[in-house]
């Protein structure tokens, strides 16, 4: 009983004597961090991707976001085949050359703020708004059937942007990712998310013969990852 007792008094005294572990430094650049512009590389199913954001800070964990990118549209049963001395190429079925250009707005808010180092930002966000389509022809479409002809001719990637139309759209976009880094001025992030377009004008990418179903889309949906090089503005 004694030692019991004499072991309960030194383990109370341990106790009262303990220090507490530290806390995680405060963050130190939350405000600057909500903060910022950044150029936006983005890889989906149809391509590679080109935009830029922007990020206005509402509280320490919370931001309005804006983004604006181009990138490619196509049907992903097209196949692009080489031949000749020089290159040429050839799209069995292919009707149009198409990019998107999404403009969207939405939040963005930063996870376990209080619990990890600043030098990792793990966020999630989400976004919409409106995206246009612009197509233009892949060959010169003489009797404007959508149709490659004998005599027909390729057109190229330029030839063809004159003859263009647009159509308008509404989209939008979720993803998870984290920024890196402790820079004050600078720093870098990846995100990993999936976009969905809908176009009440369908785009037109195939060729519209017997043998080729949907050659006309009206959703566009692809998983995307982005690499985003980012310039703190805040303060």
């Amino acid at each position: 009983m004694r030692s019991l007792l004499a072991l309960a008094l030194l383990l109370a005294a341990a106790a009262s004597g303990a220090q507490p572990l530290p806390l995680a430094d405060a963050d130190t650049t939350a405000a600057r961090f909500g903060s910022s512009t950044a150029l936006v590389i983005r890889l989906d199913e149809y391509g590679f991707g080109l935009g830029g954001a922007t990020r206005a800070r509402l509280t320490d964990d919370l931001s309005l976001t804006f983004e604006a990118a181009v990138g490619s549209g196509k049907d992903t049963r097209e196949q692009q085949f080489f031949f000749g001395s020089f290159g040429d190429s050839v799209t069995p079925f292919k009707r149009n050359y198409a990019l998107l250009v999404p403009l969207h707005l939405g939040l963005e808010q930063r996870l376990f703020r209080r619990s990890v180092e600043d030098n990792f930002r793990p966020f999630v966000t989400a976004s919409g708004g409106p995206v246009m389509a612009f197509q233009w022809p892949y060959f010169e479409d003489v009797n404007g059937d959508g149709i490659l002809d004998e005599g027909e001719e390729l057109q190229g990637a330029f030839r063809g942007i004159p003859d263009g139309e647009i159509r308008v759209g509404v989209g939008a976009n979720a993803a998870l990712g984290a920024y890196f880094g402790r820079s004050e001025k600078r720093t870098q992030g990846l995100r990993f998310g999936i976009i969905a377009h809908y176009f009440p004008a369908e785009v037109d990418l195939l060729e519209p013969r017997p043998e080729v179903e949907d050659p006309s889309r009206q959703w566009f949906i692809t998983p995307v990852v982005s690499f985003h090089l980012v310039r703190l503005i805040g303060g």
